[in-house]
């Protein structure tokens, strides 16, 4: 076994030959009914993953990995061909990637889109915000894997789509709490209910305390709220949805070298301790969407979103001061009926979203002072204003050309403006105000044959394109100010064929994957030597993406077992900085194997759980010089139920990262310094208690 091979696979091998009784016994089982699945991230309405030429995974937050929903990558354990880097740090969100892309991302989730019931939480130019996403309330998570440009727009990945809970019909009000060693308290509260033609959930959640590592204090807090008007039983409803984020402290404890992983992995990075990195943020955020039926087979679906958002964000090299407020609108038509004999369905629309963010950047002085006597905000270096604005229109069509066989194409246009508004302008710092458009046409096409009641086989060919966000853009490797006009926009051409289905009446679902990418231009992160960490980015000329992805979800006798693997061969093709090339390297950032499972059952009153999560190591910088080590960790929880005065009781007790082993959770790809790792927690107890009107 090389020493990229995924560690400990003999154990992971074990654990699920141990469960194959399990699945013997569910073959004898026959259910009298199948579950129907449909998923909404379709751009469509709802459809049944069988009836998709992509690869769907549909998600729910009831497993072990999401026991505090602190952060998205909870949500998303055990989903193929994601890959979930959680950098044990407040002041950054959780890395999330599909099929590598989103791997580059200093902070907030790139390459991927983000919705909210169907609502964007990306921005125009592709970045997004995870902290501010309702996790308390979500149902389940639908993920499209594999390019989405021709759905979306500005994503190469694909989409990660999260919803709500319906409102129950009686009044449920709940609470939990969960606590443990060296995990912030997690306190949580919410409603749900009916009343009239108005359901309505409602959620506040408040994170407090220090994480596994040092200076790494936070103190969050959000609130969610979610009405859903239904006029009548056959009428769409109209959703009104509200969230409120306020984070008042986050700490960045920053990456480590080797050599400060190896001799203390709790420990900050010295120099993010003493320039004060952390982050204070206040975000609202207010979204309307509404559906119509437009004679008997046309539907028509309308949103209108908007935020408005203020970060105070201390770096090592400059202190950061933000002000932003965004908004968009999407309006689409989908319908269906015959056509000369065969089934047809045709949807189509536009997309428009506006930003426009008030930056300051200042020397940061704190634990310094500066020139002029400054002791924490210095001399300002940049005072801009950054607009973009980006429109996309769709369409999409697809026919059975058989009753078993459903052949669709699409397209969209997007256009993507970006214009910086200089306002530090004096004679010896000229006007550096400039505007870029950036522009693509992203063609698909898939076919998916019904090969029985209950499987399908699918095979498409999409094409994507990913602009660089504006601080991508901003970031110019000399210093200089203004738009970078050389970093272009990076564009993927995907091949991918696969399976997905049922077997028969076993309970057991799989969902199997292969893709090939080809991409021009990959957007790369970089440092370069005393630049305090600040990241800039440049392109790659050509990348080849091959991989495959396996599901398995099987439930039976009370059992249930729920299974990823992902294989990731992620390679440069084309690709040189000054005279020295990297073709043939290891794309960063990505473990090439990772398998994760997750499995629970009832054993009398009590409620037994338990994950493993198995990653190959991941290279941390380009040349391939030096890698994260591998992982091999399991987690156990046990749970009980109890009923006492109309309230259902129940605690549970976790122990994660039961053998206490040290990895890095996350690396901070081509970082200067060495510094690439951001270590894991080792073995930690949780508490939780929840309480829950009992129904």
């Amino acid at each position: 076994m090389t020493k990229r091979s995924l560690p400990y696979a003999s154990c992971a091998c074990v654990a699920l030959v141990s469960l194959s009784p399990i699945l013997a016994r569910a073959q004898d089982t026959t259910r009298a009914a199948l579950p129907t699945v449909r998923v909404t991230a379709t751009r469509e309405g709802p459809r049944a993953p069988l009836e998709l030429p992509w690869a769907v995974t549909l998600a729910r937050p009831d497993t072990l990995a999401a026991l505090r929903k602190t952060g998205v990558d909870e949500l998303l354990f055990a989903v193929p061909g994601v890959a979930l880097a959680n950098r044990q740090n407040p002041a950054q969100d959780p890395r999330v990637s599909i099929r590598g892309y989103g791997a580059r991302s200093a902070f907030g989730v790139r390459g991927v889109r983000v919705l909210q019931d169907g609502v964007p939480v990306t921005l125009p130019d592709g970045q997004t915000p995870v902290d501010v996403l309702d996790l308390e309330g979500a149902d389940r998570v639908e993920v499209v894997r594999g390019s989405a440009s021709s759905l979306y727009g500005n994503a190469a990945g694909g989409v990660i789509d999260i919803r709500s809970a319906a409102p129950s019909v009686l009044f449920t009000p709940y609470a939990r709490i969960v606590a443990g060693g060296s995990t912030p308290t997690v306190t949580a509260a919410g409603a749900s209910g009916t009343v009239g033609i108005a359901g309505i959930t409602s959620s506040v959640t408040h994170i407090s305390g220090h994480g596994y590592r040092e200076y790494s204090d936070q103190r969050a807090t959000r609130a969610a709220v979610r009405m859903i008007f239904s006029p009548s039983s056959d009428a769409a409803p109209f959703i009104i949805s509200a969230r409120i984020t306020d984070v008042t402290r986050a700490q960045s404890p920053g990456a480590l070298t080797r050599a400060q992983f190896d001799a203390d992995p709790r420990q900050a990075d010295p120099l993010a301790v003493r320039k004060g990195a952390s982050k204070i943020v206040r975000q609202g955020d207010l979204s309307v969407v509404a559906s119509h039926a437009v004679g008997d087979n046309v539907m028509m679906d309308a949103s209108a979103f908007g935020s408005a958002r203020t970060l105070a964000n201390p770096l090592t090299q400059a202190i950061v001061d933000v002000k932003r407020a965004d908004g968009g609108a999407s309006l689409r038509l989908s319908s269906h009926g015959l056509a000369g004999g065969h089934a047809v369905r045709l949807s189509g629309g536009a997309d428009g979203q506006w930003q426009n963010d008030d930056r300051q950047e200042y020397d940061n002085c704190i634990g310094a002072v500066c020139t002029g006597g400054f002791t924490e905000r210095g001399a300002l270096r940049k005072n801009q204003r950054e607009l973009v604005r980006s429109v996309g229109p769709f369409v999409r069509g697809e026919v059975a050309i058989v009753p078993d066989v459903l052949v669709s194409a699409g397209v969209r246009s997007d256009a993507v403006q970006f214009r910086l508004r200089d306002r530090l302008i004096t004679a010896n710092n000229p006007d550096d105000s400039g505007e870029r458009t950036l522009h693509a046409v992203s063609p698909s096409a898939g076919i998916v044959w019904r090969s029985s009641p209950f499987a399908s086989i699918y095979g498409n060919v999409s094409s994507s394109f990913e602009t660089p966000t504006t601080t991508e853009l901003g970031n110019r490797e000399d210093g200089s100010a203004g738009i970078n006009s050389s970093l272009q926009p990076q564009r993927t051409l995907t091949f991918e064929v696969g399976t997905k289905g049922l077997l028969g009446s076993t309970g057991v679902r799989w969902d199997i994957a292969a893709f090939e990418a080809h991409a021009r231009d990959e957007l790369v992160p970089f440092d370069i030597p005393n630049g305090n960490g600040r990241r800039y980015f440049r392109n790659a000329g050509r990348t080849l993406r091959r991989g495959g992805e396996l599901g398995l979800d099987a439930e039976a006798n009370g059992v249930a077992l729920h299974a990823a693997y992902s294989y990731s061969r992620f390679r440069y093709e084309n690709y040189s900085v000054g005279t020295t090339s990297y073709a043939g390297r290891r794309i960063p950032g990505v473990p090439e194997q990772a398998l994760m499972a997750s499995a629970s059952t009832h054993l009398g009153a009590l409620a037994l759980s338990a994950t493993a999560d198995l990653v190959s190591a991941i290279d941390v910088d380009d040349a391939n010089s030096a890698q994260a080590p591998g992982r091999a960790i399991f987690g156990v929880a046990v749970g009980h139920e109890i009923r006492a005065g109309g309230a259902r009781l129940s605690p549970l007790v976790a122990l994660q990262n039961i053998g206490g082993v040290r990895t890095a959770g996350s690396v901070s790809v081509n970082a200067t310094g060495g510094k690439f790792y951001e270590p894991a927690p080792g073995r930690t107890l949780l508490v939780r208690l929840a309480v829950l009107r009992d129904q």
